[in-house]
């Protein structure tokens, strides 16, 4: 087994919580989150692309960004950049080569692994912002060992909830414990029962939050679709000022045109108008819904959707039913809901259709006609399928 094979193999271990091996294995490497200035992106919905949004227009004020995400569209490299570009295989190699056997004495997972890797990675090029997106949770995940300048906030709501609790108020507070003393943090609107739990955690951490960010100027123009991409985006500008106070409107103006975050209300081709859209919650789901019913078009809406089993969606069930014609359900991985299981979900609202491949979901495509709008949602994991139907490449590596 060769030193990626050995990386990618890590992933079988799936998610362990505790800061207890990514604190081993950082030490192992020197320590090099301790030699970096970081903004720490928690939330559930849009951290990559307020991390991406940031990346981009402090890039514009001349940083050199190094930027940490997940998961991966295509390849894990992906997750791991400085200004825009991916981390190279043989930096991988020789990483693993190094601490493979502390990897594995420490039984160091695939996620807590590629954060160590991002660090070093990023210190090794000394770069002059780390950017870094939590993975899951907050008060557990790994980036949480790091001792951020800033942190910020996207929006929080119901998902992994097999993971961090059944209900918004765990949730939200798995999320707050991430919040380090002193440290400054700015956060996406919230829903009142979220706010006053970050609040609350955030005066005992004597710290506080601020959720004032400001409207969005008609002078910006972004590729990204959407009125909550707008907030992410402001979420962006807000963390940017504090970073860069000297920032001017033409930098910030210039980031955000630049902004490079694809699978987020992407066009993949006009006619017909296919858009590809890794929304995977409920919030993100309601989010895609309200941008699309905006949509002026002719033809039908068509949804095709592959979900990851331990999702729950059922309050956008009925607004996905009322909003598409069709409903196409497939099954890409074993970790995704089976194609019987999404049939019955939608049952008391649709009667919906299912694929089994890749060649059947391109039949789908092919056949509709050209003022129809066609939505290819629910996962990540739809990347590497996307790239082979329309023969594309999603990611700049």
């Amino acid at each position: 087994m060769n030193n990626l094979d050995f990386l990618l193999s890590l992933e079988t271990q799936g998610i362990k919580l505790g800061l207890q091996r990514t604190t081993a294995l950082l030490l192992k490497c020197n320590n090099p989150e301790k030699d970096l200035k970081s903004i720490q992106i928690i939330g559930t919905n849009g951290k990559g692309t307020t991390a991406a949004s940031i990346s981009s227009i402090l890039q514009e004020a001349g940083y050199k960004i190094g930027l940490y995400t997940s998961p991966h569209l295509v390849s894990f490299n992906e997750r791991i950049k400085i200004n825009n570009k991916c981390i190279p295989n043989n930096y991988v190699q020789k990483f693993i080569e190094r601490y493979k056997q502390d990897i594995i004495n420490n039984s160091s997972t695939f996620f807590e692994t590629m954060t160590a890797l991002a660090l070093d990675y990023f210190k090794y090029n000394n770069v002059d912002m780390a950017i870094l997106e939590t993975g899951l949770g907050g008060e557990y995940d790994s980036v949480t060992a790091c001792n951020p300048y800033l942190q910020v906030f996207t929006s929080i709501s119901k998902d992994h909830m097999h993971i961090l609790g059944k209900n918004i108020e765990d949730i939200a507070t798995t999320k707050a414990k991430a919040i380090k003393d002193g440290i400054p943090c700015i956060s996406f609107p919230q829903k009142r029962e979220v706010q006053l739990i970050l609040d609350n955690i955030a005066q005992q951490r004597h710290t506080s939050i601020d959720y004032n960010l400001g409207t969005f100027s008609n002078n910006y123009i972004s590729p990204l679709v959407g009125n909550h991409q707008k907030t992410n985006i402001l979420l962006a500008i807000k963390a940017s000022k504090i970073v860069h106070p000297s920032i001017n409107e033409k930098e910030i103006m210039k980031g955000i045109k630049n902004i490079s975050w694809p699978g987020r209300m992407q066009v993949i081709q006009k006619k017909p108008l296919t858009i590809f859209d890794v929304a995977h919650n409920e919030d993100g789901l309601l989010g895609l819904c309200s941008t699309i019913k905006d949509f002026s078009h002719k033809g039908k809406k068509i949804l095709i959707l592959s979900l990851q089993n331990s999702k729950h969606i059922d309050k956008a069930l009925p607004y996905l039913s009322q909003l598409f014609d069709d409903i196409i359900c497939t099954q890409l991985n074993d970790r995704m809901y089976s194609n019987n299981d999404l049939i019955n979900l939608f049952s008391n609202y649709k009667s919906i259709k299912s694929v089994n491949s890749s060649l059947e979901v391109n039949k789908i495509i092919n056949e509709a006609h050209l003022d129809d709008l066609i939505a290819i949602v629910g996962s990540h994991y739809w990347g590497t399928e996307i790239e082979k139907i329309f023969k594309i490449s999603l990611v700049s590596m």
